[in-house]
């Protein structure tokens, strides 16, 4: 029976995350490699998204709309790294005359996001963006050994189409990609159920005033009750 890249799915994680070159080599030998790639991605995404949870809390988002809220982030989560891995694999075949098919990028990068499943330890107080910064560098890190193990180049050259690739991403989301990115923030948004509000003045506006509402939800309440001893 032929063993896939599947059925060594944590093995080709965790040498992902020591950035072992064999893991990236694997990948692109088994099979179902992409599909290695689709779900290292998916986990990434639903760990940040957990990270980044108490957004939804703050926003009061109910139980099973929490749920829903991160599955769809996990998938919007994908969508931007395909969207990474198309500028990557644009920036190679334009400035470095590279004939590599695009599923040889996304597969790479895919499991170049393996550290980013410990995004969910973005939520620890005082250390969670510092921790975020560290597992972006190292998802860089893990892409640049991928593509300069897979492709045959150099480590300069690889370091430069990440790089660009990167650069590219951010010009495109912010020019054509705002439709694209006011459609996600639609989608999330009806998913929770109500706008939710992401910036750190308004979640702060809203810690705020949460003590204040339940304060005066009893206040209103005793007010109520004494109304009625006074009427009997």
């Amino acid at each position: 029976m032929t063993q896939t890249a599947f059925d060594r799915f944590w093995e080709l994680i965790f040498a992902a995350i020591t950035l072992n070159p064999q893991a990236f080599e694997s990948i692109q030998i088994l099979p179902q490699g992409f599909r290695v790639a689709l779900y290292t991605t998916l986990l990434a995404g639903f760990s940040q998204a957990f990270g980044q949870g108490i957004v939804l809390f703050v926003n009061r988002v109910k139980p099973i709309r929490f749920l829903l809220s991160l599955a769809i982030a996990s998938v919007l989560f994908v969508f931007s790294v395909l969207f990474w891995g198309l500028s990557t694999w644009f920036v190679s075949w334009l400035f470095f005359d590279a004939s590599t098919p695009y599923e040889v990028i996304w597969s790479l990068l895919g499991l170049a996001y393996a550290p980013m499943i410990f995004s969910f330890l973005v939520a620890l107080p005082y250390f969670g963006v510092a921790i975020n910064v560290i597992l972006s560098i190292w998802t860089l890190l893990a892409f640049e050994v991928g593509l300069h193990t897979v492709l045959d180049v150099s480590v300069w050259r690889a370091f430069w189409c990440v790089a660009l690739g990167w650069v590219v991403l951010q010009i495109l989301q912010r020019t054509i990609g705002r439709p694209i990115a006011a459609i996600g923030v639609w989608l999330s948004n009806t998913v929770a159920g109500t706008k939710l509000v992401t910036d750190m003045r308004g979640i702060e506006s809203l810690l705020q005033a949460g003590p204040q509402q339940i304060f005066s939800s009893i206040y209103r309440t005793g007010n109520t009750l004494n109304n009625r001893d006074d009427r009997e």
